[in-house]
């Protein structure tokens, strides 16, 4: 019985270790398509065996708006003091990054326009759009 366990749980630690690194490189590193509108991204993502997998992911669950600026926090909820919400595409020292970009307000209700890199704080773990 202790020898099957053994190969078992160092499985699971590698799967979970390779999950674990697939976010942390961001979701463009592993996904060959996606787009977003609103607080929706959508892309197809490659799964730890090359599955290719659609997955979705709320950015309300990601970002939080902090006086007037986008911030990582997870279930956020941004949009609630955002507006004109958009998303581009560019090229950073890492290689391809996905901005999340808005117009948020402080809380003295001065509004400003911000914006972050998702393909930081967004990784794809095992097909699946996480943060």
């Amino acid at each position: 019985m202790k020898t099957q366990f053994i190969p078992m749980t160092v499985a699971l630690i590698a799967a979970f270790c390779a999950s674990q690194i697939e976010a942390a490189n961001g979701f463009t590193s592993t996904c060959t398509t996606w787009s977003a509108a609103g607080t929706i991204l959508q892309a197809t993502c490659f799964s730890i065996a090359g599955k290719s997998i659609n997955s979705t992911l709320d950015l309300n669950t990601c970002f939080t708006n902090t006086e007037g600026m986008l911030a990582f926090e997870t279930n956020g909820n941004f949009a609630a003091s955002c507006s004109n919400i958009s998303h581009n595409a560019g090229n950073d020292a890492h290689g391809d990054t996905a901005y999340l970009g808005a117009l948020c307000a402080n809380s003295g209700g001065d509004k400003f326009d911000t914006a972050i890199a998702t393909s930081t704080y967004i990784g794809n773990s095992n097909g699946v759009l996480v943060c």
